[in-house]
């Protein structure tokens, strides 16, 4: 599969690149070919781990119940599922196997499916945001334009109410209806809504057979309506949201350096690496780290991207308050030591 450098239109903008006229900074034809080259067993790896982490976490918090230790594995169950859906974003992307057939259905039936989406419908509506991005034409800013809970600056009261909605439950009816906008905007063969609904059928009725429904329930419904509807607010948020910056590397998009924690449960298989991820779509996500380190060995980008230290900075922006001078000095220093690193890899 052959990739066009940044400075070549794509037929396929939004697949493998966004419009090249959006991009200030440039890689070398090498330099995006070697990056974007897709590794299947890695990817596999990858889904498996989740999996295996979903299924263990399920057995210890059964093996050794306590509510506490169950609160602990809907947030750790939820964020996994989050590393599941960012898998499919790059399934999206044909980021996962080199086989477009085999990658279309692994990134729906193993990854999206569960979760109530399709790819195929999210890819669509995915190409559009990239091809779009922050214009009126950009599906997701449509659908948030108008509604109050995505204007920023907020008070801190108010969006201490919408994460705490999110984190009980109450805000779910707003992430199917967000599902359901999502898959009204393509139109579905029968056949694929048959193996669809078919693998809901099964998978129930092989649920209801084992006696499981409540541990369905448990560990897989509460999770994915509660933790997993707040880490999409916060990762929204950080993506393209309290960003007021019009000289930036790319206008309202942000890249965020997590601690260690949030890689844990927010923001999992470098997904923090937005402004990357929209400059070369083409590179997976076990790459970007390293797309980041080049990008950054570049003043025009070091200098001007929207990088901020920590979603808990993001939150701070999302507030109109200035990062504290401690967030700061983390920032300046995390941004130092990405730019020693950068040098010596390049």
């Amino acid at each position: 599969m052959n990739y066009r450098t940044s400075t070549e239109p794509s037929l396929e903008t939004g697949r493998f690149g966004d419009i090249a006229t959006n991009i200030p900074v440039k890689l070398t034809k090498e330099e995006l070919t070697e990056l974007s080259t897709v590794k299947p067993f890695i990817a596999c790896m990858h889904i498996a781990a989740e999996w295996g982490l979903i299924v263990a976490t399920i057995y210890l918090c059964q093996r050794f119940w306590h509510p506490m230790l169950y609160v602990f594995a809907v947030a750790f169950i939820g964020s996994r599922q989050h590393a599941l859906l960012v898998l499919m974003h790059d399934g999206v992307h044909y980021r996962l196997l080199r086989n477009r057939r085999l990658n279309d259905w692994v990134s729906e039936v193993v990854l999206a499916w569960p979760h109530l989406v399709t790819a195929r419908q999210y890819r669509k509506n995915h190409f559009a945001h990239h091809k779009f991005l922050n214009t009126a034409q950009d599906p997701d800013l449509k659908r948030r334009a108008g509604d109050p809970v995505w204007v920023f600056p907020q008070t801190v009261p108010n969006l201490a109410k919408t994460l705490f909605r999110d984190a009980t439950g109450l805000n779910a009816p707003a992430m199917l209806k967000l599902a359901a906008s999502v898959a009204a905007a393509d139109s579905v063969p029968t056949g694929f809504l048959i193996a669809r609904y078919g693998f809901y059928a099964a998978a129930l009725g092989i649920i209801a057979y084992a006696g499981a429904l409540e541990g369905f329930a448990l560990y897989w419904v509460i999770p994915m309506f509660t933790w997993l509807v707040m880490i999409m607010r916060i990762r929204s948020i950080a993506e393209h949201h309290a960003i007021d910056e019009p000289g930036s590397a790319y206008p309202k998009t942000r890249t965020t350096q997590p601690t260690w924690i949030e890689r844990i449960f927010l923001a999992p298989k470098n997904v923090n690496y937005h402004i990357e991820h929209h400059f070369f779509p083409s590179v997976p996500f076990y790459r970007l780290p390293e797309l980041h380190a080049i990008l950054m060995s570049k003043s025009e980008y070091r200098e001007s991207a929207h990088v901020t230290s920590t979603y808990w900075g993001v939150l701070e922006e999302s507030v109109g308050h200035t990062p504290s001078s401690k967030v700061r000095a983390e920032r300046s220093s995390a941004l130092e030591g990405i730019q020693r690193v950068a040098e010596a890899t390049v």
